[in-house]
């Protein structure tokens, strides 16, 4: 009796710790990804995808505003909500490329953590206590933002010209 409890016991570890195995690099991966996420580094890097993709879209509307224009429809008929409705027919007649966007998209990340790694690397060396590394995440945010702003200038939003006009003046010829 007793030696059947300690073999149920056995097969109950053993089959615990092959449960546990096979998810491990599962659960590693995981935790090691969350962690990252929620680090300075990660959560910038969210915000700079979050700054992309409204660059994206915000890129999609100045080509379906042009795609309207050149369908005929006056400036003052082509609106955002028509922008945006007519951003199917911009797909259709390659006025917006999904190859052309997902290049932009990657190679934009990839700079920016290529960038981001560098400057960690020369606050390191230069015991510069991230001053190098904010430097590059307000250039690189003011630049999404600039080219959010321009986009939507494009897309019809003439409002904007004078933000675009004051937001350059202070960056003192940046972007």
């Amino acid at each position: 009796m007793l030696g059947d409890i300690a073999e149920g016991v056995c097969k109950a570890v053993k089959g615990a710790a092959h449960s546990l195995l096979d998810v491990a690099p599962v659960k590693i991966s995981l935790a090691g990804t969350l962690s990252f996420f929620f680090s300075s580094h990660g959560t910038a890097l969210v915000a700079f995808i979050v700054l992309i993709l409204l660059d994206l879209m915000t890129k999609w509307l100045s080509l379906s505003y042009k795609y309207l224009l050149d369908q005929g429809i006056c400036r003052t008929q082509a609106g955002l909500w028509q922008c945006i409705q007519s951003m199917k027919k911009a797909f259709a007649n390659r006025y917006i490329t999904s190859e052309m966007m997902k290049t932009k998209f990657a190679g934009k990340i990839i700079l920016y953590m290529v960038l981001v790694a560098a400057v960690v690397q020369v606050d390191s060396m230069t015991g510069g206590d991230g001053v190098f590394l904010r430097t590059a995440w307000f250039y690189l945010a003011v630049t999404e933002a600039v080219s959010i702003v321009e986009n939507l200038r494009d897309a019809g939003v003439q409002r904007l010209t004078p933000l675009l006009a004051f937001i350059r003046s202070k960056l003192g010829g940046l972007k």
